[in-house]
């Protein structure tokens, strides 16, 4: 009888379980930055890789204020950042940024490291 209560309860657990990892888990897939519209101020959440490569650019206090990054079709944005970024960031393969468009240039109000 005790068994009988338990499997409903542990059968929701399993599904907002699953729910999440489907849809509010932090996914290392790239995004596309052609879902951006240049002329939009609207932030949105985009992951994408980092060119290490091209450098970094960094303001008088040696903080990251600026680096390259590719999107899932090779799409190669100059990211511009409002605050400067983690140190870490150097060492970073993909990174969430939450920002938008601006012609050719990706201007972040957020970065996270990813992986």
């Amino acid at each position: 009888m005790k068994i009988s209560k338990l499997i409903l309860p542990l059968i929701f657990a399993v599904v907002i379980f699953v729910i999440y990892l489907t849809y509010f888990a932090p996914s290392k897939q790239l995004g596309s930055f052609s879902r951006f519209s240049g002329g939009s101020e609207v932030n949105q959440k985009i992951n994408v890789a980092v060119v290490k490569s091209k450098g970094f650019e960094r303001d008088a206090k040696g903080g990251i204020t600026a680096f390259y990054a590719l999107d899932k079709n090779n799409i190669e944005a100059k990211i511009t950042l409002h605050e400067p970024a983690p140190e870490e960031i150097v060492n970073a393969e993909v990174v969430e940024l939450m920002g938008h468009m601006h012609g050719n240039s990706f201007v972040a109000a957020k970065v996270s490291i990813i992986k």
